[in-house]
């Protein structure tokens, strides 16, 4: 419904009248519209953590959060044509976009400690550890950005793609 007349196009009435439930049913189970399109969202931000922290402790930490987001394109393989949808939808509607930079930032508070850890006393700048958690993101949402237009190749190598292209022996 949201892929075709945009997420801004669609009420609450119609999505209530599409599911069969009342709009006072509708708000019981999500708090706003946006919780439609994005209320598992927050869930995947602790698993990526669990990831990122049981990854071998002299595994370098951009490969760390590369596969960290494995819990995503898990997830994302199960049904990438749904995933594909859901993706264009956030990426044409402010709001979810916003979402997006929220959950972001909600990551980041579990991630960005793990990374200034493992980084060391040397290195354990929290700059540092911000700017590889950031940078992972950025590749994440470029990967799902390019995922959302064309399935031609997987989510976790749309990836790895993005990923490698942000290694220090990769930029020209």
């Amino acid at each position: 419904m949201f892929d075709e007349k945009g997420f801004d196009g669609v009420t609450v009435d119609e999505i209530a009248a599409a599911s069969g439930i009342s709009r006072r049913s509708f708000f019981r189970y999500f708090p706003t519209k946006e919780d439609v399109v994005v209320a598992g969202h927050a869930a995947f931000g602790e698993r990526i953590i669990d990831v990122v922290k049981a990854r071998p402790q002299d595994e370098d930490v951009w490969t760390s959060l590369r596969r960290g987001y494995d819990v995503l394109s898990d997830n994302v393989e199960r049904d990438p044509e749904g995933a594909a949808r859901t993706m264009r939808v956030v990426n044409s509607t402010a709001s979810l976009r916003a979402h997006t930079l929220e959950k972001h930032i909600s990551w980041a508070a579990g991630l960005s400690p793990e990374v200034a850890r493992r980084l060391g006393a040397a290195n354990a700048c929290r700059l540092e550890a911000d700017a590889l958690v950031h940078a992972s993101f950025a590749c994440l949402d470029v990967a799902l950005a390019h995922f959302a237009i064309d399935q031609d190749a997987s989510l976790s190598e749309k990836l790895d793609a993005a990923f490698q292209a942000l290694r220090p022996d990769h930029m020209r």
